[in-house]
């Protein structure tokens, strides 16, 4: 069977993650034009912001596949097979119900107020997927809501065709993989940038 993944992201965090960016390369772009040897703690502070706009805002997505569905947050990511899931929630963000437990995405937090109060007129499919009336966090047009509508559809749709193996949840494990890598390169150059601003200030 081809695995076949949708990946959701979040529009608003790929655009906060490109504004960190061009701050950092703005930063940098100063600290070398004035010369300024105080400045000197940029160069270990840009890449830092960059690495933390890329882990925070973005990498972090949920992928829905044939296998179930991985959340990718920013210290670590979470696979959960269909055999696994109990659950969908979006009450504070798309979080997926386990008996190992729950876990939560990153990139799909549920709406803020003013979302909530402009509704969507799509809430008919919404309702539909969600199992009867569908909350603001489960509207199209949030993040949570698009992460939490692919998840149900798939999970029903297999579940329907027989696709899912039922009664095996307690035994089905949830793994969990840790960004080692990322998270000592965000310590190391934040240390570098406290010690820059110690020596040179």
């Amino acid at each position: 069977m081809t695995d076949r993944a949708i990946r959701i992201d979040s529009r608003f965090n790929r655009i906060a993650a490109v504004i960190v960016w061009s701050l950092a390369a703005l930063a940098v772009i100063t600290a070398v034009w004035s010369s300024d040897a105080k400045l000197a703690w940029v160069y270990a502070a840009a890449p830092l912001a960059a690495l933390l706009g890329w882990m925070a805002l973005w990498r972090p997505c949920v992928v829905v596949s044939d296998r179930g569905v991985r959340i990718e947050n920013v210290s670590h990511d979470v696979d959960v097979p269909w055999e696994a899931l109990v659950h969908v929630d979006t009450a504070r963000a798309l979080t997926l119900h386990t008996p190992s437990g729950s876990f939560t995405a990153w990139s799909a937090p549920a709406p803020g107020v003013f979302t909530t109060m402009m509704g969507n007129a799509k809430a008919r499919r919404e309702a539909s997927a969600a199992g009867g009336d569908a909350r603001p966090s489960d509207r199209m047009g949030t993040d949570s809501g698009n992460a939490a509508l692919v998840v149900r559809e798939t999970w029903r749709s297999r579940l329907d065709a027989g696709q899912v193996e039922l009664g095996v949840a307690d035994e089905t494990p949830v793994t969990r993989h840790w960004h080692v890598t990322f998270l000592a390169a965000s310590i190391v150059l934040a240390a570098a940038s406290v010690a820059l601003i110690i020596v040179t200030g």
